[in-house]
């Protein structure tokens, strides 16, 4: 969002501009052979996690922002973590939940805001210039549990039509069996 589509927020919200707010550092060059595999610390990559490892570079839980490969990719880290270099974390300020900024950072699409020509390439500055609407604390606190609200409702019907879609191929499976074993059409013969 830029400043053109700001639009007027519910009382006590302000339009905040990522900048003005947090600072994307750069992750830290891990390669697969340098990590401790039987690690516990995880190792984010712009897709997410890549790996594990024996030690973190951030020292509390944060956000991942894709900058180079899936570029604007956000994630969340709620332990801390090792983000390898082709990311930004950041870490929330005070006043600012960090799942309330998860959820408002990826609503953001920060990958449109790609303009490499090979491999797709995030620029803070770029991604500084995008406004979030910010509401208070305790807002941005029941927002967060209503969306996980409903998302826990959304795996839920996710998981009810897997079932019957897994119910239409053995349905599926019957037919097709009963019609080369003719029991279909035995009663027309």
């Amino acid at each position: 969002m830029d400043d053109r589509d700001l639009r007027p927020l519910p009382r006590g919200w302000v339009w905040m501009r990522i900048g003005d707010v947090l600072e994307f550092q750069y992750g830290d060059g891990l390669t697969k052979e340098k990590r401790i595999s039987h690690g516990t610390i995880p190792v984010f990559g712009s897709n997410g996690i890549v790996g594990y490892h024996s030690t973190a570079i951030t020292n509390r839980p944060c956000l991942i922002v894709g900058r180079k490969g899936s570029a604007g990719e956000v994630h969340i880290a709620k332990v801390p973590c090792w983000p390898i270099d082709t990311t930004y974390f950041t870490y929330p300020p005070d006043g600012i939940a960090l799942v309330f900024l998860f959820h408002a950072l990826s609503v953001l699409r920060l990958q449109t805001l790609d303009k490499s020509t090979a491999i797709p390439g995030l620029n803070r500055d770029d991604a500084y210039s995008k406004y979030f609407p910010l509401p208070p604390l305790p807002e941005q606190r029941r927002i967060v549990a209503r969306i996980e609200e409903l998302f826990t409702r959304l795996n839920a019907g996710i998981e009810a039509l897997n079932k019957v879609k897994t119910q239409l191929k053995r349905y599926r499976q019957s037919v097709l069996k009963s019609a080369f074993e003719g029991k279909l059409t035995a009663e027309w013969r």
